[in-house]
Parts: C-alpha cells; structure tokens; sequence
C-alpha cells in the first residue's frame, strides 16, 4: 500500500482550506445578520419606550391642565372635567381612581356615562339637551367640593411615583 501522492495531498490540502474559506464566510455573513437583527431589535425597543414616553408625559400634562383649569374655567363643568379625568387616568394610573383622594372622579363619570358625547349631543333635541345637562348640574352642585379636591390631590400629585 503506498501513501498519498504529494500531490493528492496538496489537493486535499486544498479543498479542506476551500472549505474552511466558504465556513468562514458563512459564519460571518450569519454574525452580521445576527448583529444586524439585535441592532433593529434594539432600535425597535428605543423607539417603544419614547413612544411610552411620550404618550405618557401627554396624559401627565392634560391631566395636570384639565385638574389646574377645573374651578378656574368656568366654561369646564364638574361632569366634563370628570369625564375627562377618568378617561386620561384610566389610560395613564387606573389604580388612582381607587385611590380615596381620587375616586370621586370614577364615581361622577360613572353616573355621566349615559350622557351622550360629541357628536352625539350634537344631534339631541333641545329638550333632551336641557333634561341632561339638568342632571349634569345637579352632579355639579353636588360634587363640586369633592372633585375640586381631588384635582387639587392631582396637581400636586407626583405621578413619578408610578411604577409603569
């Protein structure tokens, strides 16, 4: 049995560097493909998060504004500014409509949902108009002293301290 040929050797030799050369390139097309993924993947996530960010300072600052207008604005009734509040707080800390402080503005959205909205009381009658927004005074003389402490609660309110 005679060995290899020097020359099948060096072929040999060849086609195994060949193949470590194509590996090679394999593996590294695979690495930046990878780190190509990560790099979006993270971009993604950045542009998620000051998404968050964003949207959440924009609930902090209307509530903060509709809580600061409410007593002060005379166009912004009690029934409307606890619409407003319940909506945003919801979306924002829906455990600080549980909180005592606070409640009182669930409580009055609560007993407002029926009210139609938008263009929706657009459409009413005069007569429907005034039967609701008889009910809404009602709530307002009602509850005026309770919500105008709880936006005062909100205004001072450091909404930091939610965890998000």
């Amino acid at each position: 049995m005679t060995g290899l040929s020097q020359e099948t050797l060096f072929i040999l030799s060849g086609i195994v560097v060949i193949i470590c050369i194509v590996l090679a390139l394999y593996i590294k097309r695979k690495y930046i493909l990878l780190d190509s993924a990560k790099k979006q993947q993270q971009e993604e996530e950045r542009k998620t998060k000051q998404r968050y960010e964003e949207q959440r300072a924009y609930l902090i600052e209307s509530i903060t504004v509709i809580s600061k207008a409410y007593g002060n604005d005379d166009k912004l009734s009690c029934t409307e500014a606890c619409m407003r509040l319940s909506t945003l707080l919801e979306a924002l800390a829906p455990q600080l409509l549980e909180s005592p402080e606070v409640s009182v503005i669930r409580e009055v959205h609560k007993r407002t949902e029926h009210i139609p909205i938008k263009e929706e009381w657009k459409a009413l009658s005069k007569q429907q108009k005034w039967t609701f927004s008889k009910e809404m005074a009602k709530l307002d003389r009602e509850y005026q002293a309770k919500v105008l402490d709880a936006t005062r609660y909100l205004i001072t309110y450091d909404f930091k301290m939610l965890t998000h």
